[in-house]
């Protein structure tokens, strides 16, 4: 499902650079193998915990991935927005006769 996130953001135009679409589709398979860590090196069970500074990147790598998608979408919604507020203009424009 990311996969198709990723691509339709691109197909749309809303990444501007080839290295964010690399980032992006490498951080598929990083989020795949997130859960196993997730299920079986946390405290989520009762499982031997993964050390300090493999945590600190992995957490690091998926919160940096996470904060670029809210503020992109954030980007994106205040795009539309403004786009559908001057298409307002424009239609109310046309009833405007003097």
């Amino acid at each position: 499902m990311f996969g198709e996130y990723v691509r339709k953001l691109r197909e749309d135009g809303h990444l501007e650079s080839a290295m964010n679409d690399r980032i992006l589709k490498t951080s598929i398979s990083v989020l795949e193998a997130f859960n196993d860590v997730c299920n079986n090196r946390s405290l989520a069970r009762d499982n031997p915990i993964l050390n300090y500074e493999e945590s600190l990147l992995i957490f690091n790598h998926v919160t940096a991935s996470i904060r670029f998608i809210k503020k992109l979408e954030a980007s994106i919604k205040t795009k539309a927005a403004v786009a559908l507020d001057k298409t307002k203009n424009i239609n109310n424009d046309d009833f405007n006769f003097m």
